[in-house]
């Protein structure tokens, strides 16, 4: 499946590009004008990684109509809010952050790690390699795991990946 991927700021979608944001317009109505090539969308929120739910109505009206991914702040309080609108939440790995008391809406939270883990996985069903790391992907794989993998360090993907996230 291919996912693809911007940052948000202020409801407004960017790309980076050469080191700098470029904006590709209001997130929302590019969203929708994507929904239907697309059923995932993977957001690297900047607001909400500074802990801020600015964007939080956005993702309330996304949902309606497509799957959100969303990076933020490892805090469980946003992680909870995320979650009760049906929102994936990519949380990066390791995490202090204690996946069982979110019970069933567990399923929804994706693990995002850097080439080279070599931890334990926590009780996640998906995870994002943030790099190229052939070894660590089989790893994945064979603890049933579904893996996503960024295009960037897998041009062709990945045999196995369950996704291929790739920058608008």
């Amino acid at each position: 499946m291919d996912v693809p991927s911007f940052y948000l700021k202020g409801k407004q979608a960017f790309r980076m590009e050469l080191g700098s944001m470029r904006q590709l317009g209001n997130a929302a109505q590019l969203v929708r004008s994507l929904s239907e090539e697309y059923a995932l969308f993977h957001v690297v929120d900047l607001d909400a990684l500074k802990g801020n739910k600015s964007n939080f109505d956005l993702y309330d009206h996304l949902t309606y109509f497509t799957h959100v991914q969303v990076e933020c702040k490892p805090d469980s309080k946003l992680i909870s809010a995320l979650l009760k609108m049906e929102v994936r939440v990519v949380v990066d790995l390791p995490s202090a952050i204690d996946f069982e008391k979110f019970g069933k809406k567990k399923t929804l939270v994706v693990g995002k790690v850097k080439p080279g883990f070599a931890e334990p996985f926590p009780p996640l069903r998906e995870i994002i390699i943030d790099g190229k790391d052939d070894e660590l992907a089989r790893r994945i794989l064979n603890e049933d795991k579904r893996l996503f993998v960024k295009k960037e360090h897998y041009p062709r993907g990945f045999r196995r990946a369950f996704g291929v996230l790739f920058e608008l």
